[in-house]
């Protein structure tokens, strides 16, 4: 465990797909709530989303670990695609991550391999058609996330069409941090159990009732995650 103290460590937030720092975390109240309680909040956009547009051919892991390390101990929170980054980044430089809070991991994403850019293919599709995919449920509502955060269309598309790392079962054994596991409990992906269970220091928190994108707008979750990641230690 380190020596220092919550409070001396910076917060990194990464965003899920679609979104940004600043529409996921800023406009979600998430940015000042955590700096009113002292702590130096840091944002990394996934690639080819708002200030990594032009990082489309970077892995979001590597993002993540190029941040951390510029400080050797961070905290940090991570929402669907952003929470499967920061676990890859724990488990490759378990040093740099004191505690981790992971949104919306859903176990089906790494077991039945959703992540793959070939099971991403009707999505990328979608998102790069000049019409409006109305065949496509959630592409529709993808690109609507992509409007609103004032993402490029193109750079997200980018993104989930180049191949990337991805944490293994394995590596989540690796993970030294201290973790919160935080699942909805209408996630159409599924629960968060393997991950929750493989991670060696995991607490894990079911959101009744919420849709995977309910899950950061949550103030249940805020609330818990807040409180965990603002613990001693």
């Amino acid at each position: 465990m380190s020596s220092d103290t919550s409070h001396d460590r910076p917060v990194i937030l990464i965003n899920g797909m679609a979104s940004n720092f600043e529409t996921q975390w800023r406009r979600g109240g998430w940015v000042d709530s955590l700096e009113s309680a002292g702590r130096t909040v840091i944002g990394v956009d996934l690639p080819g989303h708002g200030t990594s547009k032009d990082a489309v051919g970077r892995d979001a892991a590597d993002l993540v670990l190029d941040e951390a390390a510029k400080h050797g101990s961070v905290d940090a929170i991570g929402f669907s695609a952003g929470a499967w980054a920061l676990l890859l980044a724990a488990c490759e430089r378990p040093a740099l991550f004191e505690r981790i809070a992971v949104l919306g991991a859903a176990d089906m994403v790494l077991t039945a391999g959703l992540h793959h850019e070939t099971m991403q293919k009707p999505l990328i599709e979608g998102l790069r058609s000049a019409d409006e995919p109305t065949d496509n449920p959630m592409a529709l509502a993808i690109r609507a996330m992509i409007a609103d955060a004032g993402n490029d269309r193109e750079a997200v598309a980018g993104h989930l069409a180049s191949s990337h790392r991805f944490v293994t079962v394995e590596g989540l054994g690796a993970i030294k941090a201290t973790a919160l596991v935080v699942d909805g409990g209408a996630d159409a992906a599924g629960p968060s159990d393997l991950v929750a269970e493989t991670i060696p220091n995991a607490t894990r928190l079911t959101v009744d009732g919420a849709d995977h994108f309910d899950i950061p707008g949550s103030k249940q979750c805020q609330k818990a995650v807040e409180t965990f990641i603002n613990s001693a230690g």
